[in-house]
């Protein structure tokens, strides 16, 4: 009985501690409807800003046991756990039900929405304990690239992106041509800063991680598609490429609506040893793999305006892995290339025959690339944006 009635001090100190802890201020708060260990943007964000020691929150999709390893980068993350849903207005509304149970108790100078889905929480938070509202546009949601074929739901985000806008102090965005055109779109008076989706640095490593797991030879070459398995993001026309390149597969990092399609058309080409969908990884070992391929590709087709002007990051972290990139001719892409010859760059309309020639051709000057790869990298990394980015936020 004693030894009991001694636990309790320790007990009641915990949860006043955590109590406190969840009552404090914060200098920032960012709040995502994604999940935190595959969100780069987010995480590099928040990583800055504790790094500059200064008191960071994150309310994402995460599990329990991931606090003990954000609180070590002195970063407090508050996770959320929601059915997983397929449709994303109730990933919306169950992610805005859960967040309702902070919005008494986490308060911060400034909230930051990192998409869209997040940003109706977000203004609830600022609305209820004051501060800033920061609004990351990570994409051009008035043309998303998924919904081009579906005007309705289209015309319904856009409304709610213009209703909620209002409550915003400041938006930002991953590229110029975004937030030309943003600044047009909401009439919004005051610069739109552009925040990069660069990686974080880290030197090359040595790493064959896809030959360790799959029946990959030492004499086939890995071409890499890392990212959201979506429409209009030219994966089946890689796939149809393979007919002319006996010896490369194709290996896929990322998940997404179109995975079965993608599956299914894998069949139907004979292509299942050539082909490999290898689910996703968290962030903070993406780089390894990406270090184990040796051709990446970002050949995205302008099926909508959002897609348009993307400038992905996928294409920086091939650079900093070293590996040469083959990418449609859009306008923010081609002006990366232009600057530095990563790879090739050919039309968005380009046949899988015209694609694999192109893929050929890296292959054949991968030292040529790797060099110019390497220059990139010493200009397009995260670091390299930290002071701007706490300018912005005047934190």
């Amino acid at each position: 009985m004693q030894e009991v009635c001694s636990e309790v001090p320790s007990i009641l100190n915990f949860v006043i501690n955590m109590s406190r802890a969840f009552n404090k201020e914060f200098d920032v708060c960012f709040i995502s409807l994604n999940v935190l260990k595959h969100d780069a943007r987010t995480l590099n964000l928040a990583r800055i800003f504790a790094k500059n020691n200064l008191s960071v929150c994150i309310i994402a999709l995460a599990e329990e046991n991931d606090i003990s390893a954000y609180l070590k980068e002195n970063i407090r993350l508050i996770p959320v756990q929601i059915p997983d849903y397929k449709r994303a207005y109730k990933r919306f509304l169950e992610f805005s039900k859960e967040v309702k149970k902070y919005f008494h108790s986490v308060k911060s100078e400034i909230y930051c929405a990192e998409d869209l889905y997040s940003l109706y929480p977000a203004s609830k938070l600022k609305r209820i304990n004051g501060g800033k509202l920061f609004y990351d546009s990570r994409e051009i949601y008035s043309a998303l690239g998924p919904l081009f074929n579906n005007p309705i739901k289209q015309k319904l985000i856009s409304f709610a992106e213009k209703r909620l806008i209002k409550y915003v102090n400041e938006i930002f965005c991953s590229g110029e041509l975004d937030a030309e055109y943003l600044q047009n779109y909401f009439k919004w008076k005051k610069p739109i800063q552009v925040i990069m989706n660069l990686p974080k640095y880290r030197d090359y490593v040595s790493a064959d991680l896809f030959r360790d797991i799959y029946p990959i030879s030492k004499e086939q070459k890995i071409i890499l598609y890392q990212g959201m398995l979506l429409p209009g993001r030219g994966i089946l026309k890689i796939i149809e490429s393979l007919e002319y390149m006996n010896d490369f597969v194709f290996c896929l990092l990322g998940d997404g609506p179109i995975k079965n399609e993608i599956q299914e058309f894998v069949k139907s080409k004979n292509l299942s040893n050539r082909v490999y969908l290898c689910g996703t990884v968290p962030y903070d070992e993406l780089h390894h793999w990406t270090c184990s391929a040796d051709i990446g590709v970002s050949f995205i087709e302008p099926v909508s305006f959002s897609y348009e002007l993307a400038l992905p990051n996928k294409i920086f972290e091939y650079c900093m892995a070293m590996i040469p990139s083959l990418s449609s001719d859009l306008p923010a892409l081609k002006k990366i290339f232009d600057r530095f010859e990563i790879g090739k760059i050919i039309p968005s309309d380009s046949n899988p025959k015209a694609i694999a020639d192109a893929i050929s051709v890296i292959d054949k000057h991968k030292e040529k690339y790797k060099e110019e790869c390497k220059k990139a990298t010493s200009v397009f990394h995260y670091e390299a944006q930290e002071n701007m980015i706490l300018k912005l936020m005047k934190v």
